[in-house]
């Protein structure tokens, strides 16, 4: 019982990774908790209605004394008062009783089907701010959480308001309406004293107490973003204004001028916007598409296991996991896949890098390596592998950290959700682990700690980029030491994937719903040791950097009809096969472990050996009424342009200023019909 409350309670400051395992926790716990405990809180709704605000009042009335402020005694006095039916000012029934009675949660319907928060009406509660006859002081109101005993036990009872390893009570939790002139610590203080009257009252929160105040880092942060904006506005209206009037003049080539207005808000914007890159011929076009129904994809996951944790019937989605068309939406883990695919696709696409004196020279380097070896291994071209990587990610990535460890919390002051317990978490992990974030180990380190659990995907892909030139290297030495290199690796990886599976008794994905095996173990650890780590996803990234070399070395290419037909059947099959697969689980039925490690190892090469066929076809130009769809560029292109690596160009100063040079978010692809002179580029922005 207690674990389940845990789960119900705590949804929201869970790893999002972790939802579908307390979903089914939750599930199953819950129709224990209901079967075992069903006549008790029958009786308990219909004697006391459970818990509601009389109730409150009540225990507070039993046990008041010098503990709490004369302000705070008064308005007290004054409720209780009007609970018994006396009301000491004409006014006060009307403008102060029935709003916060009104205001204040009550525990009513759906609580079978998980149903734990009771928040009340917020604005209603803090409206209330009356002057009372007789009385110099207003009555002021104020929105309070109580946290309550799961079985409505008294507090003083041993069992009852059981903590959870987040300092959270275990049990049910209900906005509450009281008197801004107490404080959540004396009422607290008050209410865990021995009681002749029943007490389940474990917990008291005010808004706001969770809030800190502002620090010197929430200035700071606010500082520098005020100056990057202000640049923007400044740069982007002498950009307007000035640019063609100066294009002629001296200045116009200075260092000074070039660095001022390439934080042009004009300029940027425009170029954020800007599509005509997309119909370019040798471009990789549905990689645009790809990344619109991968990103609407993940989108759609994160918001159906986060709803979970809020909604008034979570237990009614879990009923919905047994259906069919729900495993589409369980099973969007294959859209970070995706992302990783086409990250290792468009590096060896693109091994483009600086030269040994630091000059911008983007050309294919598999070409090149041939043609020069010691330039393109040369220490400065190396060396700018890796900077142009880690500089072009970390200015933006910087500043959300930052601002979400200072200034994040800020915008819930005042609110509700100051008392959910995930913004103070997040604030702290961040204020703690802001270092840790910069180095790009959070998904090693600390994973329990994170200060922004999403970007666990940045710190896999720079962990295994930083490994690149080990099957890049080869494959433009020999293709066949470099397909070796890819086996090799990929062989250690499946290796490892099959032991954790068998060792642990892990289920066949993160799409933990339905029959789960009895002798798993640290479950807790799989983000760590599977999901998170770059060892296990690097099978998906190393595919993708074979198909990138393969549409590099092989400028043209002819498909047999037939055979183009059978694959594309193929690719569509596989990927349906992947996805569905695991529906039988969602049903109840324990998948053989034998058959989990071959789903957990196989599953996401078999979706990117799909995904290479697609990309193929379509880059060769055998995808038909497909390929037309995907290459759909005014809608693909335009919906993407907003992307990391534009954004991060806009907000840090990143207008394009003749050749630019990025691996990852915003990077040139030759032309293939410039592939000898190398003359022509076009861009592709690829969202992290």
């Amino acid at each position: 019982l207690a674990t389940l409350f845990a789960l119900l309670s705590n949804a929201q400051s869970q790893n999002v990774l972790q939802f579908p395992r307390l979903l089914q926790e939750r599930n199953d716990l819950w129709t224990t908790v209901i079967q075992n405990n069903h006549s008790h809180i029958s009786g308990l709704s219909s004697s006391i209605q459970l818990f509601s605000f009389d109730v409150f009042l009540d225990a507070v009335g039993a046990n008041r004394g010098d503990s709490l402020s004369p302000e705070c005694q008064e308005d007290i006095a004054a409720l209780i008062s009007a609970l018994l039916g006396k009301f000491e000012y004409p006014e006060f029934a009307e403008q102060v009783w029935f709003p916060m009675h009104d205001s204040s949660g009550k525990i009513h319907q759906a609580i079978l089907k998980g149903h734990i928060y009771f928040a009340g009406h917020f604005s209603e509660c803090v409206e209330i701010d009356t002057k009372l006859t007789g009385r110099d002081r207003p009555f002021r109101a104020d929105y309070f959480k109580i946290e309550v005993d799961i079985l409505f036990r008294s507090n003083a009872k041993n069992g009852s308001c059981e903590v959870t390893d987040a300092g959270q009570v275990l049990g049910w939790s209900l906005g509450i309406c009281l008197p801004a002139s107490c404080s959540s610590e004396e009422l607290e203080s008050l209410l865990s004293v021995d009681s002749a009257k029943h007490n389940p009252i474990c917990a008291v929160y005010r808004t706001n107490d969770h809030i800190e105040n502002r620090s010197v880092g929430f200035y700071v942060t606010i500082s520098v973003l005020g100056v990057v904006f202000t640049l923007c506005a400044l740069s982007g209206i002498a950009d307007f204004f000035l640019s063609d009037s100066l294009s002629d003049k001296p200045v116009s080539a200075s260092l000074i001028w070039r660095l001022f207005i390439a934080f042009s808000l004009y300029s940027n914007v425009a170029s954020i916007f800007d599509t005509s890159g997309a119909t370019k011929e040798g471009q990789i076009w549905p990689i645009h598409c790809m990344r619109f129904f991968s990103m609407c994809w993940v989108v759609l996951g994160h918001l159906t296991v986060e709803m979970s944790g809020v909604i008034a019937n979570p237990l009614d989605v879990f009923e919905r996991t047994q259906d069919l068309i729900t495993v589409f939406i369980l099973n969007a883990f294959f859209a970070v896949d995706t992302f990783f695919f086409i990250g290792g696709l468009l590096l060896a696409f693109l091994w483009q890098t600086m030269d040994s004196r630091f000059n911008v020279q983007p050309f294919l380097r598999f070409k090149n390596y041939i043609r020069n070896p010691k330039q393109t291994n040369s220490p400065g071209a190396w060396l700018m592998f890796y900077v142009h990587r880690i500089l072009r990610l970390s200015p933006p990535y910087y500043m959300t950290v930052l601002f979400c460890a200072f200034v994040w919390n800020q915008f819930f002051r005042d609110s509700p959700f100051s008392l959910n317990l995930v913004v103070p978490a997040i604030s702290n992990n961040c204020r703690d682990t802001w270092w840790l974030e910069f180095t790009y180990m959070q998904n090693i380190f600390k994973t329990d700690y994170q200060c922004l659990p999403v970007s666990w995907y940045l710190a896999t892909d720079i962990q295994i980029f930083l490994f690149t030139p080990l099957l890049i290297l080869p494959l433009a030495c020999k293709p066949l030491l470099g397909f070796a290199v890819a086996v090799v690796i990929f062989s250690i990886s499946s290796g490892l994937n099959i032991f954790l599976v068998y060792h642990y008794h892990w289920p066949a994905s993160l799409m933990f719903i339905g029959g789960s095996d009895p002798e798993m173990t640290n479950f807790n650890n799989y983000d760590l040791y599977m999901y998170c780590s770059p060892i296990i996803r690097c099978q998906v990234y190393i595919i993708g950097m074979l198909v990138g070399w393969f549409l590099q070395s092989k400028k043209r290419m002819r498909i047999n009809p037939i055979i183009n037909v059978i694959l594309w059947i193929t690719s569509v099959v596989l990927m349906l096969t992947v996805i569905l697969d695991l529906h039988s689980q969602t049903t109840g039925h324990l998948i053989p472990i034998f058959w989990r490690a071959m789903y957990s190892v196989f599953s996401k090469p078999v979706w990117a050996l799909a995904l290479s066929w697609i990309i193929i076809s379509c880059y060769y130009g055998y995808g038909g009424p497909i390929n037309s769809f995907m290459s759909w560029h005014i809608f693909w292109s335009a919906c993407f342009e907003i992307s990391f690596g534009k954004v991060d160009m806009l907000f840090l100063g990143g207008h394009r200023m003749g050749v630019t040079t990025t691996e990852e978010n915003s990077i040139k692809i030759i032309s293939s019909k410039d592939l000898d002179n190398q003359e022509e580029a076009v861009h592709v922005k690829m969202r992290m």
